[in-house]
């Protein structure tokens, strides 16, 4: 459905194929300039920017007219018109469960009749002027509403959730690697086997252990690491690979690097100093 945008009488309307464009152009013109046009679309619905206009309902006798709220949006008492005698006013629902959108329906027993509508709901009051006319010239069946202050709202939120999920992992990155004296850094380790993941470094600063892997790694299988304990038994031991490292989340005595099944097995061998691993294993 094309949509386009109310403007001057002498200006060119801009049209775009789906309301949520329409909305997301006059929510950002909204941002910079504190305006919003309604926004009018080729079936005759209309939609008014919240707060910036007075709607007006246009209906005529023996017609029903439709004020569409937001999805999920609930009345949540009975609106008030300034004339229940000659206009009736009733309510339907559309869409799934999970999704509900609530209509007003609203009919006027006669024409030329101008009376106003207010309409309390969990999120905001709508204050909607009602008109009934003889003809259907200037008729505006239904209406509906797009909120670019909320919109404006929510890509701030957005942004500043972005910022937070950014902070974290820069947080999480300093955690994992952390800045420590070098004379507290431990690179004694002896890497066996010349597989194409081989590391290039491994060291610990006394409560984990990093594994510096070559850059060809990461565009390939992931080695499986396996930690061994004193007896060469395979153990069970927290670690993640990140930036370029295997973080194991304590200090390692003894750890395979394994890639491949059978006769395609290649594997590498890491081992810790011996005298290292006597200073470990005291507590030094």
């Amino acid at each position: 459905m094309m949509l386009c945008l109310a403007t001057a009488a002498w200006a060119e309307p801009v049209k775009y194929l789906r309301a949520e464009d329409a909305a997301l152009a006059q929510a950002k013109k909204w941002q910079r300039t504190g305006d919003a046009k309604p926004i009018l679309s080729d079936d005759g619905k209309v939609l008014y920017p919240f707060g910036q206009y007075m709607p007006t309902l246009t209906c005529s006798p023996l017609r029903a007219c439709d004020i569409e709220l937001e999805p999920g949006e609930e009345v949540v008492s009975k609106p008030m018109a300034g004339d229940t005698a000659r206009w009736k006013i009733g309510k339907m629902e559309s869409g799934s469960l999970d999704n509900v959108t609530t209509h007003l329906v609203v009919k006027p027993t006669t024409e030329g009749l101008n009376t106003n509508l207010i309409i309390p709901t969990n999120r905001r009051v709508y204050h909607i002027e009602l008109k009934s006319v003889s003809t259907l010239k200037g008729y505006v069946h239904r209406v509906g509403f797009y909120y670019p202050e909320d919109m404006v709202a929510e890509w701030g939120r957005s942004t500043a959730k972005l910022k937070k999920l950014a902070d974290e992992r820069d947080n999480l990155v300093v955690s994992d690697f952390p800045s420590i004296p070098l004379d507290q850094v431990e690179f004694d380790y002896k890497i066996e086997g010349n597989a194409p993941f081989r590391p290039v470094r491994v060291f610990n600063d006394g409560i984990k252990t990093y594994m510096l892997m070559p850059q060809s790694v990461a565009s390939n299988e992931l080695p499986t690491l396996v930690v061994l304990d004193e007896k060469d038994n395979p153990m069970l031991v927290n670690f993640r690979f990140k930036e370029g490292h295997y973080i194991i989340d304590k200090v390692i005595q003894k750890a395979m690097l394994v890639l491949g099944h059978d006769d395609t097995l290649t594997k590498v061998i890491i081992t810790m100093n011996k005298k290292n691993q006597a200073l470990s294993s005291s507590g030094w």
